[in-house]
C-alpha cells in the first residue's frame, strides 16, 4: 500500500513538472492556450501561470501581447533568470472587460528568454492567445529627409539631430505603441511641439528657414521616465 502511494505521488509530481515545463513560442507566431486550476501556482498570490520559452537576438525590441478572456499579467525573464519586466493591472475579475497584458523589451543580448503568462488573481482563468513580434532597431545620425528610424526610449527623452540641405517645408512623423509620444522640434529660435495621443502616430509640418542642423526631442506627454519603442521619420514637402 505504501509503495502504491509513492507511485501515485511520483506520478503527480511528474504531471506538475510537465505543467511547469516552458512551452515554445516563436517570434512572429501566436499560440492559443487555456489557463486552468491545474496549471502551476504562483505561491505569492495563488494565481496560476504558464511558462513560454522564446529565442531572441540582440539589438531588437520584442513585444508580447495577450488577448482573449483571461484577465492576465506578463513577466519576462532574461537568460540568466533576472526579472526584466512585470506587467500587471489591478482590475477586478468582475470587471466588464478583461485586461489584456502587453509589454515591450529591448533585447540587449542573444539568448533564451522566459515569459510567464498568468492570471491577475486565483480566480483569473480561461482561454487566451499569446503572441510575440520583434522589431529591429534602426537609428541614423544625423537624421535626414527620406529616412524613418525605429529606436528605443529609455529615460526622460531621446534626442536626434536632423540635417537638411535646403530651405523648405518638412513633415516629421512620429509615434509609439508603448507610450503617449510628444515631439519637440528646434525651430530656429523656439520649439514647436505636438502630442501624438495614446498609441497613435502623428505628424508635424514645419518650415525650416535655413539649411543646417535641428534638434528633435521625443519624450512622453507627461514627461515621465519611459521605456518603449518609437518611430521617427522626416520627408520634404513640395514647396509653394
Amino acid at each position: 500500500m505504501a509503495l502504491f502511494s509513492l507511485i501515485l505521488l511520483f506520478a503527480a509530481l511528474q504531471a506538475r513538472a510537465s505543467e511547469a515545463t516552458p512551452r515554445p513560442l516563436e517570434p512572429g507566431d501566436e499560440t492559443e492556450d487555456r489557463l486552468t486550476a491545474e496549471a502551476p501556482m504562483n505561491f505569492n498570490d495563488g494565481s496560476r501561470y504558464h511558462l513560454y520559452r522564446v529565442e531572441l537576438a540582440a539589438n531588437q525590441v520584442a513585444r508580447f501581447d495577450v488577448t482573449g478572456g483571461l484577465n492576465s499579467y506578463l513577466s519576462l525573464f532574461a537568460p540568466d533568470g533576472t526579472l526584466l519586466q512585470h506587467e500587471k493591472n489591478g482590475q477586478s475579475d468582475t470587471a466588464l472587460h478583461s485586461y489584456h497584458a502587453h509589454l515591450s523589451q529591448k533585447i540587449e543580448r542573444e539568448g533564451s528568454y522566459l515569459l510567464a503568462v498568468g492570471g491577475n488573481s486565483p480566480r483569473s482563468l480561461g482561454q487566451y492567445t499569446v503572441s510575440v513580434k520583434t522589431t529591429e532597431l534602426q537609428s541614423i545620425a544625423p537624421l535626414v529627409p527620406g529616412v524613418t528610424i525605429k529606436d528605443w526610449l529609455q529615460g526622460l527623452n531621446a534626442k536626434h539631430t536632423l540635417h537638411v540641405d535646403k530651405i523648405g517645408q518638412y513633415r516629421i512623423r512620429f509615434g509609439s505603441d508603448d507610450f503617449s509620444a510628444y515631439l519637440l522640434v528646434d525651430h530656429g529660435s523656439h520649439y514647436a511641439a505636438i502630442d501624438s495621443g495614446d498609441d497613435t502616430d502623428e505628424h508635424l509640418d514645419v518650415f525650416l528657414r535655413t539649411p543646417g542642423d535641428y534638434e528633435l526631442i521625443i519624450r512622453s506627454s507627461d514627461e515621465s521616465w519611459q521605456e518603449g519603442l518609437y518611430t521617427l521619420g522626416v520627408e520634404a514637402l513640395p514647396c509653394c
